[in-house]
């Protein structure tokens, strides 16, 4: 049974129906996102946001169902009960490390299992993704900040609309990716190569942070932002930890360190704000070194061991994925069946036709996200140069 699963979840076929599913009711959802901007946004933004917030998690949660419920991911979590009582209460930074294709899917399953607060994750996001369907779409509709990597231009961004996100009713929680960019080697070297020059932290398993985007924001969110969260994300297992590996079914662990930490603990000024990042960064690659040796983010790294927990599967995104499913499915098999009986040549190359299509579409959608087609000039003459 278990490898007949396993042939269904790897089968190209189970793939583009997972994607004509994703893309009808993405679709969907972002023209009720339009027709509730156009006419309510106007009118009333905090009701717009309310109900956005269902709209986004409709999204989110399918590819969140694709790594709890499909490729069936243990997660286990590491926070200190005392800090563990905030997370979903309030508004927040998550400071991530950025090593993994899918270490923005691990924070949203963090947000669904243990804060419930999935429909109001929001991220810094390069400017190019807000033009990609359903994904970048909702992004868009969800405020999210879109940054050019051009600190001139995306000053008047952080500083105009990073401190309205914590304004909202309900708490918001905003990804921050300080590295800029995923590890890799070549962008490692450089890294590193940069710290010397100026006596700065060389990171084993980091890149050295971007401090400017947020020591720029600081002082307009200050006020209304209660905490920041170290959070760092590894995986164990010998599969590699990407979209294409949960949408076969692939399994591997995911291991999640979470600190909060009081925004009265964020020191002013830019300098203060630098060191304060660099330290973190420091502690983080200490806690990877150690996660890496030993499978233990404490044992090597000199970071205080708190307890590990799974939290509770929620049935939201399976519910939400068994109704999209039925919605599309039915009537697509129901159509299939009757043009393949009919035995009409043309019928049948205008339902195969846009089936090789939507196998293209999946191929580009997981390219977002892999590593090695990233198109980060980290570390390069031309990065340099700009």
């Amino acid at each position: 049974m278990t490898t007949d699963m396993s042939s269904i979840k790897s089968s190209p076929v189970t793939h583009v129906l997972f994607t004509l599913v994703f893309l009808v009711s993405g679709l969907t959802v972002n023209l009720l996102q339009l027709l509730f901007f156009i006419t309510l946004w106007p009118l009333n933004k905090d009701l717009f946001r309310k109900i956005n917030y269902y709209f986004s998690y409709i999204i989110y949660s399918e590819l969140v169902f694709l790594s709890d419920w499909w490729a069936g991911i243990p997660y286990y979590f590491y926070i200190n009960k005392e800090d563990y009582k905030f997370f979903g209460n309030e508004h927040a930074i998550f400071i991530i490390n950025h090593k993994y294709e899918i270490d923005w899917l691990t924070a949203w399953v963090v947000h669904d299992r243990i804060g419930g607060i999935l429909g109001n994750c929001k991220a810094f996001a390069k400017n190019s993704l807000k033009y990609m369907p359903v994904i970048g779409w909702a992004w868009w509709f969800g405020e999210f900040l879109f940054l050019q990597r051009d600190l001139v231009r995306d000053k008047h961004t952080i500083e105009t609309k990073l401190g309205k996100l914590f304004e909202h009713g309900n708490p918001v929680t905003m990804l921050l990716y300080a590295e800029g960019t995923r590890f890799t080697k070549d962008k490692q070297e450089a890294s590193i190569k940069f710290a010397r020059s100026k006596g700065l932290p060389e990171l084993k398993e980091h890149l050295l942070p971007r401090t400017k985007g947020f020591s720029i924001g600081l002082p307009h969110f200050r006020h209304n932002l209660p905490a920041v969260y170290n959070v760092q994300i590894a995986f164990k297992g010998d599969k590699k930890p990407s979209l294409r590996a949960l949408l076969s079914g692939q399994r591997f662990e995911a291991h999640v360190y979470m600190e909060r930490i009081p925004i009265e603990q964020v020191p002013d000024g830019d300098k203060a704000c630098e060191k304060w990042m660099y330290d973190m960064y420091e502690k983080k690659d200490k806690m990877m070194v150690s996660f890496f040796n030993t499978g233990d983010w404490f044992k090597e790294s000199g970071v205080k061991p708190v307890e590990k927990f799974v939290p509770p599967y929620r049935y939201y995104c399976l519910l939400n994925m068994i109704f999209w499913s039925i919605l599309v499915l039915v009537p697509f098999f129901y159509l299939a069946f009757n043009i393949f009986i009919s035995g009409n040549i043309l019928h049948i190359l205008l339902l195969v036709v846009p089936i090789g299509l939507l196998h293209v579409v999946l191929s580009k959608m997981l390219s977002v996200s892999e590593i090695s087609k990233t198109s980060s000039q980290y570390g390069t003459e031309k990065q340099k140069t700009k």
